[in-house]
């Protein structure tokens, strides 16, 4: 049974390895991007080690803008680019749109009992003092040994997870107490179906209630609704975050050959949308 696995993974110490391995790449990854930071350098590659480091400014918008929903709302598409959840609504409103709610995929939450898992402060406070006298190829090659660890025991972890759930959901139960922990299935809140919102309510109530969905507002621009520049002139940026990326170069390259097919993507949408705009 995935559940008996699920109390074997910790009691044979995988879980506590699991962590343990995490914590000292989220270290390392540390270490290493100060050390990149100090040169000044937006990108940085180790070719001998296969690995490369990048700083990325992620954009955070005020997509609660008015003008921003006028627009989207003017050119008919506001319920297909918002994305409402029931607790967001009032309860009339819940009571009246609950046959359009879609549940979200259910997942298994592990608490373990106190002890297991978690951090370990004084392992973690020696590897930190420890990491400090390495060079950045000893951190480099530390960092990719604990990112192996940890993969294999995450996917293990994972696979164990997610039958464990299904096992639970087949047997309809929801909780259940082990000898090293709690295992609770959780349902993530439903989604709602935007048309029946937007019918019941207009645009008033997805206005209040709803939050638009960046990449749903490309597609509809890919497909000439209305252009990109429409879109940001609408656009506050209201924070920028700057996230340290440290990952092999096939990942590298795996990444960026996504962002080209998924702008490719939306280029051939753009050229049948124009085709079909001329008949």
């Amino acid at each position: 049974m995935s559940i008996e696995k699920i109390n074997h993974f910790v009691q044979s110490l995988n879980y506590e390895q699991m962590y343990s391995s995490g914590s000292k790449v989220k270290l390392l990854r540390q270490a290493i991007g100060e050390y990149q930071s100090s040169l000044g350098l937006q990108r940085l590659e180790w070719t001998e080690h296969g690995l490369v480091g990048k700083f990325i400014a992620n954009k955070q918008y005020d997509i609660k803008n008015t003008q921003l929903f006028d627009l989207l709302e003017n050119h008919g598409v506001l319920s297909k680019v918002v994305r409402i959840k029931l607790k967001q609504l009032n309860e009339t409103e819940k009571l009246l749109l609950q046959e359009f709610c879609k549940v979200g995929n259910e997942y298994l939450r592990f608490t373990p009992n106190r002890g297991i898992g978690g951090h370990n402060e004084g392992e973690l406070s020696v590897y930190r003092k420890n990491i400090t006298n390495k060079n950045i190829y000893e951190l480099l090659d530390q960092w990719k040994h604990y990112k192996r660890i940890y993969s294999s025991f995450f996917e293990q972890w994972e696979s164990i997870r997610n039958l464990a759930c299904k096992e639970m959901l087949r047997t309809n139960q929801h909780k259940i107490t082990l000898p090293v922990g709690k295992l609770s299935v959780v349902i993530p809140d439903p989604n709602i179906d935007t048309d029946a919102a937007y019918k019941m309510g207009g645009g008033k109530l997805l206005r209040r209630s709803g939050k638009i969905n960046m990449e749903q507002v490309r597609l509809y621009a890919a497909k000439g609704y209305f252009s990109l520049s429409q879109v940001y002139k609408h656009l506050q940026v209201e924070n920028i975050q700057t996230k340290y990326l440290l990952l092999t170069l096939k990942s590298e390259r795996n990444m960026m050959e996504g962002l080209v097919q998924q702008n490719n993507r939306y280029s051939w949408i753009n050229l049948q949308s124009e085709a079909a705009w001329e008949i």
